[in-house]
């Protein structure tokens, strides 16, 4: 595949603003409450963690410290993640990253920070999606150009993509990651409450590829100049004969 037509984050911008109130789509970086507990005694203090682009998941997870520097991490769903100390960055593979330098303060013994993912989809996945929706578009195009080597954008990656193109990617790729996740909730007989989504961005190829196709289907014969010629210059390569008309006796047809 030559390009790619949007990237993530103006994916997540569409599905930020749009879908219903109650059905929000989070992505690995999603989470809520980092928080340390209110019977921590120390000085201890976490600034963030970095979640995994391959991270999709809701759970608890809790640090809590065994001396003043070093800690032990549990999640409420997987449980033991191992133990980590704030002097360096700890890692629990395909979940998350603590530099170092997100730890600040001294700890003392049963202190704890807590952190909740509630993450939907991962970073990976969605470019999955977005992977998919530009062969769709590329399939839209295809049949419309013919081949997509004639298309300059599709070989050539200097030359911008087309906002009708990109307004489609995005579209089309947003109303396939929010149904993926909520389509379940949708009552029987309902449409998604984001069709919108991916009836702009049908509209839209159909307008670009309308005023912007060839068409393969008349690469199949030659012009009608070259068949029929042109008055006053020359003949085409048919022949059209003079047909009797009960208007006109001379009528060409």
């Amino acid at each position: 595949m030559s390009r790619i037509y949007c990237d993530l984050d103006q994916v997540k911008r569409l599905l930020r603003s749009g879908g219903t109130r109650e059905a929000k789509v989070r992505f690995s970086d999603g989470y809520r409450d980092l928080k340390s507990d209110e019977g921590n005694t120390g000085g201890i203090s976490l600034s963030g963690v970095t979640f995994d682009d391959a991270w999709a998941g809701h759970e608890d997870f809790t640090f809590e410290f065994t001396d003043s520097t070093s800690f032990d991490v549990v999640g409420n769903v997987v449980g033991s993640l191992g133990s980590g100390t704030i002097q360096a960055s700890f890692t629990s593979a395909n979940r998350f990253t603590i530099p170092s330098s997100n730890w600040s303060g001294v700890a003392e013994i049963g202190d704890k920070w807590y952190i909740s993912s509630v993450s939907d989809i991962s970073n990976d996945d969605g470019d999955a999606f977005i992977e998919d929706n530009t062969k769709r578009i590329n399939a839209k195009l295809e049949k419309v150009f013919g081949s997509l080597s004639s298309i300059d954008f599709y070989t050539t990656p200097s030359i911008s993509i087309p906002d009708a193109v990109e307004f489609a990617c995005i579209r089309y790729t947003a109303y396939d990651i929010w149904n993926s996740i909520y389509s379940g909730q949708i009552p029987p007989g309902e449409s998604s409450p984001v069709e919108i989504w991916k009836t702009a961005a049908d509209e839209v190829m159909d307008n670009y590829t309308y005023g912007h196709g060839s068409g393969p289907r008349w690469r199949s014969r030659d012009s009608l100049v070259t068949e029929m010629g042109v008055e006053g210059v020359g003949d085409g390569i048919i022949e059209i004969d003079n047909l009797t008309d009960s208007a006109n006796k001379d009528y060409l047809r």
